[in-house]
């Protein structure tokens, strides 16, 4: 009985283990990429192409000659964050606002406004930044930060109350103010000129406070350095 349990005991080993063997040649040809979808160019091992290497595959891949170790977008084409046309890897200024004209190295065009910061209110006839218009330049300032290449004039407008002349001097110096306190947040003052403009070039009418509130303001444009 013995020698009967010893054979029926190998026999089932070898059962077991055949059964764990594949047939030869019996996966030649498989794919490893079962769930690549029909009709496309595939590799020997059956799944799609990557000619540039980017983990996108060819056949999702809008920018198939895209060199090495370039950051990706989903379709295979360099990022380009601020949406500028000028990939991340070339741009010099990669937070350059929505809408705004670059030049070849993503950086504002001269002339170009890069932020209105409306709403500026002064104490009446005082030029001394506010707290609550310290926090509203906050964000002009860390872009002004975030892009070291460019220069930029503060222009000053003020709404309609009072003559041309009073409020032209007035423009200007609300101007100088506000390029004060940017310096004292860390930006070269060498990159910073001022102008007023008074009350010309209203965005909207001042027939109402909230119009002349909105009047009241400073424009950051780019110049040329």
């Amino acid at each position: 009985m013995t020698g009967k349990w010893r054979l029926a005991n190998a026999l089932l080993l070898i059962a077991v283990v055949l059964s764990g063997c594949g047939t030869p040649g019996a996966n030649q040809g498989a794919s490893l990429c079962p769930g690549t979808p029909a009709g496309i160019p595939l590799d020997p091992d059956g799944c799609p192409l990557y000619s540039d290497a980017d983990a996108v595959p060819d056949y999702r891949d809008e920018c198939p000659g895209t060199a090495a170790g370039i950051p990706v977008d989903t379709n295979g084409c360099p990022r380009d964050t601020d949406v500028d046309g000028v990939a991340d890897y070339r741009d010099a200024c990669l937070r350059t606002p929505a809408g705004t004209r670059v030049d070849a190295r993503g950086c504002p065009l001269a002339g170009e406004r890069i932020a209105i910061v409306t709403n500026i209110n002064f104490d009446f006839d005082h030029t001394d930044v506010r707290g609550d218009v310290r926090k509203r330049l906050s964000r002009v300032i860390q872009l002004l930060k975030e892009m070291p290449q460019i220069d930029v004039q503060i222009v000053g407008y003020t709404d309609d109350i009072g003559s041309a002349q009073y409020n032209l001097s007035l423009s200007l110096r609300r101007a100088e103010s506000i390029r004060d306190y940017i310096v004292t947040r860390g930006i070269d003052h060498m990159r910073l000129s001022v102008a007023g403009r008074g009350k010309t070039e209203p965005l909207v009418s001042n027939s109402t406070p909230e119009g002349r509130a909105v009047n009241r303001r400073v424009e950051f444009v780019v110049q040329d350095n």
